[in-house]
């Protein structure tokens, strides 16, 4: 049996049916019983009324021939009636004339009297009721006759009524409560069963299960179907997305693959070229080297120029196959991240700079405490390529001035290299992290085009972020960023 404070729609829809039946049925009994009260209360006024006419009629010779003891006779009728318990005649001049009382208690006390002109009144008397009616004779009114009647039997017929009522009351609540328990199975059922279906699809997310359908053919029905339609839709689109993620895996898996081999072996040949490119490399630039000090066969005028280009093409030679290694290394070497002070790395590479100053006047300023956890072989090239970035781009610089630095933005530490050298365009500084991609010409500002770019690669390597903000002669700012934790 559903309880009734549930607050399930069944429980809702019941509690809303029986009270909108109880209270039409509660209206419409009231409405019965005020009207069978007030039909009875009429019917008896009309009845008395009627009664005390034919007394008035009889009584007209006693009145005239003042015959007190035949009017008395006349009203002596009245013991038939049950409802009437007195009555009384009075003369036009309105005294007593003749007197009934169903007790025998003697002159009835009736205070009332009707208005001149006035044929039949009626008046209420706690539970009794006053009938007045004029007696006429020949169009004069020759006297008045009063009737005071009980109502408890209009009482009794409104109890009896009430009673009556009551029960069908009772039994047409009873009936409206199995009719609603009929409908709440019909209207309810498959709501409850549609919930059900809809919680285990949401908590297992097993869209094979279907909700029962109602053996009713109306909305709930088409409700139903809708939904289990609507199942075997999701159903087989989550078959559809699996096998498409299995397909997608599968090539994923292949793809990452043949990646991997293709990387590897690239790297493995990057690695090889630039290795093995260094003995040959090392004999050319010897025999340059032993011909530009033979003090035999010194060369001289044409053949000078040509051994000193010739060394300075090994020479820059030598310095891209160190940076082709370090691009190399920065994408396939293991992290091995350990506590690192990077303003002590700042100082050596500083120091070292300073010996290959030639009398370059340059300021250094290295900021103390800047303490990262990285992998200090890699954060060692980081370091080397922006200062010595900023070393070469202040070369023209009277007075350089390099510094090395960090600030707290936010939650992260941004650490920084400025400097007061030639900057760049910023509109090309998308360029700057990219393989042998330069902002100056070679006989500017001697290069390769590779350190930028692999120190983006070391530095994305450990989560963080670099960037960089110059404009053309006003120097420029390398920053970069070093996350504690190792990016997943």
């Amino acid at each position: 049996m559903m309880p009734w404070n549930s607050q399930s729609i069944a429980g809702r829809l019941m509690r809303m049916t029986l009270l909108v039946s109880g209270v039409a049925l509660l209206l419409a009994y009231v409405s019965f019983l005020a009207y069978d009260l007030y039909s009875l209360r009429q019917n008896l006024i009309s009845s008395l009324e009627t009664e005390a006419s034919l007394i008035g009629e009889n009584s007209v010779t006693a009145l005239l021939f003042n015959d007190r003891e035949a009017a008395g006779i006349t009203l002596s009728s009245l013991r038939d009636s049950r409802q009437v318990r007195s009555a009384l005649i009075v003369r036009a001049d309105g005294s007593a004339f003749a007197t009934y009382a169903r007790d025998g208690s003697g002159r009835p006390t009736i205070e009332e009297r009707l208005a001149p002109g006035q044929s039949t009144h009626h008046w209420a008397q706690g539970q009794d009721v006053l009938i007045g009616t004029t007696i006429f004779f020949q169009g004069n009114a020759v006297g008045s006759v009063y009737l005071l009647a009980e109502t408890s039997d209009v009482a009794r017929r409104a109890g009896r009524f009430g009673l009556i009522s009551a029960g069908m009351l009772i039994t047409c609540f009873a009936f409206a409560y199995l009719g609603t328990s009929a409908i709440r199975h019909l209207v309810t059922d498959p709501l409850t069963g549609l919930a059900k279906t809809a919680q285990i699809v949401s908590r297992h997310k097993d869209y094979s299960v279907r909700a029962k359908l109602p053996r009713s053919s109306d909305e709930l029905t088409f409700l139903v179907q809708s939904f289990n339609e609507m199942l075997e839709q999701i159903q087989a689109r989550d078959r559809a997305l699996e096998e498409s993620r299995k397909v997608l895996e599968q090539r994923v898996e292949e793809r990452t693959a043949a990646l991997t081999s293709a990387n590897k072996e690239l790297e493995a040949f990057s690695y090889s070229v630039a290795h093995d490119l260094r003995g040959p490399l090392q004999h050319i630039s010897n025999l340059a080297y032993l011909l530009q000090h033979s003090s035999n066969d010194s060369p001289g005028g044409a053949s000078r120029e040509v051994v000193d280009n010739l060394l300075e093409a090994t020479r820059r030679m030598s310095l891209l196959i160190d940076d082709l290694l370090n691009l190399s290394r920065a994408s396939s070497h293991p992290l091995r991240r350990t506590p690192i002070d990077l303003s002590h790395i700042a100082e050596k590479i500083a120091a070292r700079l300073k010996t290959e100053s030639n009398g370059r006047k340059v300021d250094w300023s290295v900021a103390k405490g800047a303490q990262v956890f990285a992998d200090e072989g890699l954060l060692q090239v980081v370091m080397e390529n922006l200062l010595g970035n900023s070393w070469k781009y202040t070369s023209k610089i009277e007075r350089a001035e390099i510094q090395f630095g960090f600030k707290e933005e936010g939650n992260r530490t941004v650490y920084f290299v400025r400097d007061n050298g030639v900057g760049f365009n910023p509109r090309y500084s998308d360029r700057l992290f990219r393989p042998f991609e330069r902002l100056h010409s070679q006989s500017e500002f001697s290069g390769t085009g590779v350190g930028l770019a692999t120190a983006y690669r070391i530095i994305t390597r450990h989560g963080g972020e670099i960037w960089a903000t110059s404009n053309v002669d006003q120097g420029a700012t390398f920053f970069f960023t070093l996350p504690y934790d190792t990016p997943a």
